[in-house]
């Protein structure tokens, strides 16, 4: 897979610019990915309550390892754990195409939301209560669900795998370090990636985005805004649903990088339901800190109706979030995850 390509680590000092603008880092993916990517903890004006801590906003995913991204590293950065990854399996019935997804706000309730992203596929002790998972890749296995994932331009063109319920998209475009696309650029593709998804019935998830930082390592730092050059560019295209990662270790930041009327824009905006493909503390958080952050969190995020699906990072740039096994068994902390009440019924 194409495993991480973790973005760059974006820095405090980076975070706390954007936390002054009022866009503050976002929360901050662990340092890698997003721009970046520190959790966003101390202190930081982010969303509601979420500091920038260390790293940057972004990265999705992890903390930069500066690995390389090849090979399924899980990333780098955390971000995209790996790559790309196919994804996961979806649960909860089919969304359906954007004109019965629900795009608009989203409240798609009666599927289950939870999933993994991760290198390794979770075995069938996760099963009913994770319902999907992906490994940033167009193809994968496993006992639950796979989400397939179009990680950048290289596989616009591959054809949707039989059995898919969704399409995951170019993770992390606005990081050099991930797949590295303009707004434009990847507006460009779209036309081949929905092609290939009405040729196969699924519906489209967006970009997966991130903060991003420094901006020399970017293609534009603010997540909202790409995705507002995106829609702007690709204003007949098929998006049903918006995908975005975050890294940092409190709910209220959480909160606030989804929801409108805070210190961050908020994703609602967009009026699509959610997909949280990537969040977890980031590399510098204990494992009881990493705990303690997803019971706070998984119960909000199964509660919001916007919220469609989420999947907790699980992958080598942050040892501490991991929930699979190499096995495919559940760690510690995915007997947790797993076992942590949701709204639906598997």
């Amino acid at each position: 897979m194409r495993s991480a390509r973790a973005g760059s680590v974006f820095g405090l000092a980076f975070v706390l610019a954007l936390a002054c603008s009022s866009k503050s880092d976002g929360g901050g993916h662990p340092p890698a990915d997003a721009g970046g990517g520190g959790a966003a903890t101390a202190g930081s004006a982010v969303g509601g309550g979420g500091a920038a801590t260390a790293g940057g906003a972004g990265g999705s995913g992890g903390a930069a390892t500066a690995g390389s991204p090849g090979g399924g590293n899980a990333a780098q950065a955390g971000h995209g754990a790996g790559g790309r990854g196919g994804g996961g399996s979806a649960i909860g019935g089919d969304a359906g195409r954007s004109d019965d997804a629900g795009a608009g706000g989203g409240s798609e309730t009666t599927a289950c939301k939870r999933g993994i992203a991760a290198n390794t596929a979770p075995g069938p002790a996760f099963s009913p209560n994770v319902a999907w998972w992906y490994d940033w890749s167009m193809k994968g296995a496993g006992s639950v669900e796979f989400v397939p994932m179009v990680w950048g331009q290289s596989d616009a063109a591959t054809a949707v795998p039989a059995g898919a319920k969704y399409l995951l998209t170019f993770n992390e475009p606005n990081f050099h370090s991930q797949s590295n696309l303009t707004p434009q650029a990847a507006a460009a593709l779209w036309p081949t990636v929905q092609a290939n998804a009405r040729a196969a019935h699924v519906p489209i998830v967006s970009p997966a985005m991130n903060f991003c930082g420094p901006a020399s390592d970017c293609n534009g730092t603010d997540p909202y805004q790409y995705l507002k050059d995106f829609f702007a560019a690709c204003a007949d295209c098929e998006v049903d649903y918006v995908a975005v990662h975050w890294y940092n270790c409190d709910l209220p930041s959480l909160k606030d990088y989804l929801e409108p009327g805070g210190s961050l824009e908020g994703f609602e905006q967009f009026d699509k339901p959610i997909w949280l493909t990537e969040f977890s503390c980031d590399d510098k958080a204990s494992a009881a800190d990493q705990e303690a952050y997803m019971r706070a969190a998984v119960p909000y995020l199964e509660a919001n109706p916007h919220v469609f699906r989420y999947s907790w990072f699980s992958a080598d740039p942050i040892p501490n979030a991991k929930l699979v096994a190499a096995d495919g068994s559940p760690t510690a902390l995915g007997q947790v995850y797993s076992g942590l009440p949701q709204s639906c019924s598997p």
